[in-house]
């Protein structure tokens, strides 16, 4: 927003500011202690409106930004916020025929803004005389200008041309379908917007992370998207969600919509049992937790994350490798191990899936995204092509000193032979109850104690995220945190193979300083 003020191609208008928000306080509370009474907003909200709504382009003097991601906790007003933009894009935006949408992955997701929406038009005085709106069950129509305001379930017909269209807790959208769709049918609209409002959730690789994660990248400057508006509430990657203190950061109504009474019982509960933390950090702090009972402590692992970890610095350094293959629709997974002069091990994952899973796969929006950062590789066809995989393999061969390399028992066995004849140390990993407790033990304890280093590859962080740890007695094993299968633990998977075999060898004794800069 500061940035913007300084731009000479762009007014801030405060007359377009005054009328949306004037518009939004002629509306009324629709439920609660205070039903009834005239909505007066909130500093946070009117500074959203104020961006979304006061930046206009002195060339046109239409809208900078058509897009806005807006990630708010429970309990934060998020229908004021949603159903009073509906609700003002629809009838008081000057915009003859407007279409607006509220969509959702079902009817009563739908509805929880859609329903407000309609009360305040119902219960607000003047508001249909002075618009000529008729309130239906299932929508919202001005005679006066044809404009409407309906709730949507899925893809929207052909042939819509949204104005505005509302992702309401796109947490919950199974794919991008209906985002999808509502921005290709704005084209024909001057100043569209389309608004994606949700709390956190745990599916990583779903639409609204995808979303997130570029919003995100607009306000570090790493991409570029003018038109896209973006507030975020959430706490910072080094604070401690065991410290009450940092949860004001991400509740901006804290007091307000919300007591801290409240706020605090959810907290005292989160430090009671992992359920109810990972509940607790999805939905009052925005944070992404992929699985109640995930295995891997991501406070450690996200402070073990090293962006500038380069693979060129270590080459001809002592590696581990570990190889989790597939065929059909998955991830195949290598990842390489490295032991550093400082005690530490570095972690170098490289992920493919098949190019028709990129398209088909619940995780299809973040394949994507990822694809095209390189963090995945999309390989031919519809099976992983092992062609593929094994010249990968190769490729590290050449540049690290392996000493072992680890694979799968399902599937390795062919590329473990082919690596064998060609002279390589191979394994198959005996997976037993003991080999994974031992490895999971002892992978987990370095987290725990820092002596392990990632590159923040995203694909390895959402394997992270989802993987569990199955417990039977003493001994445990690495799991999925669900029977449907999309949230893929690979990457973590062959880490451990890598890992354990590391640990069965004697750190190598320092590199010399030049190993570090050859070419």
């Amino acid at each position: 927003m500061l940035d913007d003020l300084k731009r000479r191609d762009l007014v801030f208008s405060e007359p377009a500011i005054d009328r949306v928000c004037g518009f939004i306080e002629t509306l009324v509370h629709t439920k609660g202690e205070w039903a009834g009474h005239p909505i007066r907003l909130e500093p946070f909200q009117v500074w959203i409106f104020a961006n979304i709504f006061g930046f206009l382009r002195k060339s046109d003097g239409l809208r900078k930004h058509r897009s806005a991601f807006v990630l708010l906790p429970r309990k934060m007003g998020k229908s004021i916020i949603a159903a009073g933009i509906g609700n003002y894009m629809a009838f008081a935006d000057n915009e003859p025929g407007a279409e607006v949408y509220c969509g959702a992955s079902n009817l009563a997701q739908a509805n929880e803004v859609f329903t407000p929406a309609k009360r305040m038009a119902e219960m607000s005085p003047g508001f249909i005389e002075a618009f000529g709106v008729e309130v239906m069950a299932k929508s919202i129509y001005s005679e006066m200008t044809g404009s409407t305001f309906v709730p949507v379930i899925g893809k929207t017909k052909d042939g819509s041309s949204p104005h505005c269209a509302i992702a309401d807790e796109a947490h919950q959208h199974k794919d991008d379908t209906q985002i999808g769709a509502f921005k290709t049918g704005m084209g024909a609209r001057r100043q569209p917007l389309l608004l994606i409002i949700s709390t956190a959730g745990n599916q990583l690789a779903g639409i609204c992370r995808t979303e997130q994660l570029d919003a995100e990248a607009v306000l570090k400057g790493s991409a570029v998207d003018d038109r896209l508006f973006s507030a975020i509430y959430t706490i910072d990657p080094d604070d401690d969600w065991r410290d009450f203190s940092v949860w004001r950061k991400a509740n901006p109504n804290m007091g307000v919509s919300v007591s801290e009474e409240y706020l605090r019982g959810e907290y005292e509960k989160a430090l009671q049992s992992p359920a109810n933390q990972a509940n607790a950090r999805t939905k009052y702090l925005n944070q992404w937790v992929a699985a109640a009972n995930g295995w891997l402590n991501q406070v450690h692992w996200a402070k073990a994350g090293d962006s500038k970890l380069s693979i060129a610095d270590l080459k001809g350094s002592t590696a581990y490798v570990g190889v989790d293959m597939s065929t059909r629709q998955d991830l195949t997974a290598i990842v390489v191990i490295v032991p550093l002069p400082d005690g530490k091990r570095a972690i170098f994952p490289f992920a493919f899936v098949p190019e028709g899973a990129v398209q088909d796969s619940p995780n299809a929006p973040a394949y994507a995204s990822w694809v095209e950062s390189e963090a995945l590789v999309a390989t031919e066809g519809t099976a992983s092509s092992f062609v593929e995989i094994e010249a990968k393999l190769t490729d590290l061969c050449e540049h690290f000193n392996v000493a072992e390399m680890v694979f799968d028992s399902w599937q390795g066995e062919n590329t473990r032979q082919k690596f064998e004849a060609m002279g390589f140390n191979t394994s198959i990993f005996v997976s037993n109850s003991s080999e994974w407790t031992v490895a999971m033990d002892d992978f987990e304890a370095s987290l725990k104690n820092g002596e392990l280093v990632h590159p923040n590859n995203p694909v390895l962080d959402w394997c992270a995220a989802n993987v569990c740890a199955y417990q039977s007695g003493v001994s445990r094993r690495p799991v999925k945190p669900s029977k449907a299968g999309h949230e893929k633990i690979d990457l973590i998977v062959a880490g451990l193979y890598a890992f354990a075999a590391s640990n069965k060898a004697p750190p190598p004794p320092p590199l010399p300083v030049e190993m570090f800069f050859l070419d």
